[in-house]
């Protein structure tokens, strides 16, 4: 009886299949606790702004919740290995506070009873995180008794909250020296030499502002905007929401890299073994190396003389 021989993979297939491998992966980055963290993964819900399907990381172990945010450019790849990754898109993990994601499922459904929390979260998807929400006191009424956790959608308590957010958040910009006037997209990354005393706060708080509605409803974003009562010039300086929507969340993902919700910032450490090593070179390309010392490169040649 003769034996059926497996087909081994040649060098060529075993090529195509990394090379395949790493076209439809994602580079994401992320803290090394995290990532060492067994109790990790990845679920899709519904943004709160704009209900669009977005990833969320749910770190049980220390009960946080995690957004996946992507930075991506134009024209940009990504070199890993001997390989070229055409999407050089990149993902970064920022907390967040779940009671955004849950404010807009309050208010579609509590607004004029009380739901119990496990009903409210019940489909798929939210029926993992009530275990990271706690309570909902902030934005909503408890109802009946502490056990059953049945919540009624509270107008004033939400307000109340999303102004305290707002305030924090322009009070840690400040003390951050994050540019907050125009321009501020570009230097976002370089350390401000303005003293911060001659800026007027309604600039952070209108920045803050910003921040805070790319996790809401239009309806509320209205609301909170004319609490607050921002000058028209004001507006026209830092950008309404939607009327320069790109480049405000482009600014706003570089700032939610260096803020998180307890507005500490976050750790942004890597392992060092990513980095590889040289590999020494062979007599065979060191020769040719002395080969080529001297020659002109191809573009030399035109040049202007």
């Amino acid at each position: 009886m003769t034996t059926r021989s497996k087909k081994k993979v040649g060098p060529i297939q075993s090529t195509v299949i990394t090379k395949s491998r790493i076209e439809n992966s994602w580079v994401m980055l992320i803290k090394d606790t995290l990532f060492n963290n067994n109790s990790f993964r990845i679920i899709t819900l519904p943004h709160p702004a704009h209900s669009s399907p977005t990833k969320y990381v749910l770190d049980k172990l220390n009960k946080k919740m995690f957004e996946v945010v992507t930075f991506s450019e134009p024209f940009r790849s990504l070199f890993i290995g001997e390989t070229v990754k055409s999407d050089g898109s990149i993902m970064l993990v920022t907390p967040v506070n779940p009671v955004f994601l849950v404010l807009p499922r309050l208010r579609e459904q509590c607004t004029s009873r009380a739901v119990p929390l496990e009903d409210l979260l019940s489909e798929k998807g939210f029926h993992e995180i009530p275990e990271f929400i706690g309570d909902l006191d902030c934005v909503a009424d408890l109802k009946g008794s502490a056990e059953l956790k049945a919540y009624k959608y509270s107008e004033v308590k939400t307000m109340e909250w999303l102004e305290s957010k707002v305030r924090k958040l322009a009070t840690l910009l400040k003390n951050k020296k994050i540019h907050v006037t125009s321009g501020s997209s570009s230097a976002t990354f370089v350390s401000s030499t303005l003293n911060n005393d001659s800026i007027d706060e309604e600039f952070y708080l209108k920045y803050a502002h910003g921040i805070i509605s790319e996790y809401l409803e239009d309806d509320l974003v209205e609301v909170l905007e004319k609490k607050f009562a921002f000058k028209s010039e004001l507006i026209e300086s830092v950008g309404k929401r939607k009327s320069d929507a790109s480049e405000l969340l482009e600014a706003n993902k570089r700032v939610k890299c260096e803020i998180n919700e307890d507005s500490e910032l976050m750790d942004t450490s890597f392992n060092s073994n990513v980095v590889k090593k040289q590999k020494p070179l062979t007599a065979k390309e060191k020769a040719r190396q002395k080969a080529a010392s001297g020659t002109k490169t191809i573009s030399s040649f035109f040049t202007k003389k």
